[in-house]
């Protein structure tokens, strides 16, 4: 991790966080050193930047550029970016109160390890609403929340918990699944507590570590395949609240409900689940992506689907741009399919690289929609090695390997990579640029 000081780079990147993501960043520091951070997992020379509380007139500054249409991240990453806790900045209430009045309508997405929680805190959240917190709880346990985030006051984020339902603070949990550091009692009783707190949703994490990484850190071989075992027992034996693992198991691209918020509109119109849907307005989805941006555009949309092997009908009730509080996982965005097709020529071959698990879902829309000039290659992290196998942590090192691992390059046309490798000036993680790539004279293109 290097310690950031470049004003101008930072101003850059905290302008792009805004303008591109509508994140709002508040500090890249955290106060808490939780064993999965992959901040403390970076080889050493990686482009990830940390930075102080910014002072509120910067941020004055920066809200003025936010998008009132879509929601206001705080606490999550962006460009190169540290998250940080946002509760450690000693003026966040202010800051949100202030953010408020610049957009009394928009609702906020606030993402926090709870361990500031206070019901002066979480009583001056409650009335900032709309407003959501996602908590990373990862335990519900002191012991647990002690070995995986080494907080030395774990009740507080416990009993914050039971504050935001008092409080009626709408919130989703988040659990880094760690079985081997905290059992897989503990991960099932957490997600119990979750349920019973009133959490929408609960996202299941399963980490990658680096090469770096401590080995007692790091799970054993075949956890990863466990935990998607864990998650459907746990379905299985009555948990009703929607269960999403990250990164999902995609075997296809049917748009599968993973769960259902209750009280919703997908609720109230009787949507379970595992159903499928098979059209939302007389329109087959093509993706589970493609499906739930469809039910959030859609006024009172009217839907058709599976539910054990028989086709129902249901109308959601809700007005256009409102979620339909019904839970999938992500798969393929159709944009970025539209997107790709536009560089398959038919007369030569087209190579996308990216990680595994995306082109995975490639290869299954490949043969759905019939890409026959698409050739597909998934590219080994080398630079961040372990278990890591995400495209934005690729890196022109890595596309360099694969790319001269190839002894049949002449067949390709063009080659495609993944945007979300590459910071808005084309570099990687590691500082190196994309025109590095020597790819023998084929050309290449970035798509987002």
């Amino acid at each position: 991790m290097e310690n950031f000081a470049g004003e101008p780079e930072l101003q850059k990147l905290l302008a792009l966080a805004v303008k591109d993501h509508n994140v709002l960043p508040l500090t890249g520091r955290c106060n808490l050193e939780c064993v999965f951070c992959s901040h403390l997992q970076n080889p050493p020379g990686t482009r990830a930047y940390s930075f102080p509380p910014l002072p509120e007139s910067l941020l004055q500054d920066l809200m003025t550029c936010l998008d009132p249409g879509h929601k206001i991240i705080i606490g999550e990453s962006a460009t190169r970016l540290r998250e940080g806790e946002p509760f450690t900045h000693p003026r966040v209430i202010d800051i949100l109160k202030q953010l408020r009045s610049f957009y009394p309508a928009t609702p906020f997405q606030v993402t926090t390890n709870g361990s500031l929680f206070s019901e002066e805190v979480i009583s001056a959240l409650a009335g900032l609403q709309p407003l959501e917190l996602i908590v990373s709880l990862n335990s519900a346990s002191g012991e647990g929340r002690r070995k995986v985030m080494r907080d030395r006051m774990p009740g507080r984020a416990i009993e914050g918990l039971r504050l935001l339902k008092e409080y009626g603070l709408p919130f989703h949990g988040s659990v880094v699944a760690l079985p081997h550091l905290t059992g897989w009692d503990d991960l099932r009783e957490t997600v119990g507590f979750l349920e019973h707190e009133k959490a929408l949703t609960v996202r299941i994490l399963l980490p990658g570590f680096t090469r770096i990484s401590e080995p007692a850190s790091v799970p054993p071989p075949g956890t990863l395949r466990k935990c998607y075992r864990f998650i459907e027992d746990l379905r299985a034996s009555g948990v009703r609240i929607p269960l999403l693992a990250e990164p999902p198991l995609v075997t296809d691209l049917d748009p599968t409900v993973e769960g259902i918020i209750a009280g919703t509109p997908a609720a109230k119109a009787g949507l379970a689940a595992g159903d499928r849907i098979i059209s939302v307005q007389k329109r087959e989805p093509l993706s589970r992506v493609d499906c739930y941006d469809q039910l959030v555009k859609g006024e009172n949309p009217a839907v058709v689907f599976s539910r054990g092997g028989r086709a129902r009908e249901a109308i959601i009730e809700k007005k256009a741009g409102e979620r339909p509080g019904a839970a999938f996982s992500y798969d393929l965005d159709p944009k970025q399919v539209g997107r790709v097709k536009t560089f398959l020529s038919g007369k030569g071959q087209t190579l996308m690289l990216g990680s595994t698990p995306a082109l995975r879902r490639w290869e299954i829309a490949a043969q759905k929609l019939d890409l026959q000039y698409l050739a597909i290659g998934a590219v080994a992290s080398d630079y961040f090695g372990g278990s890591i196998d995400c495209a934005g942590l690729l890196t022109v090192v890595d596309y360099q390997a694969y790319l001269n691992g190839l002894t049949n390059m002449n067949q390709y046309d063009l080659i495609l990579l993944p945007a979300v490798s590459f910071d808005y000036s084309g570099h990687d993680m590691a500082g190196d640029h994309y025109l590095s790539l020597y790819t023998c004279g084929v050309p290449f293109k970035i798509i987002g």
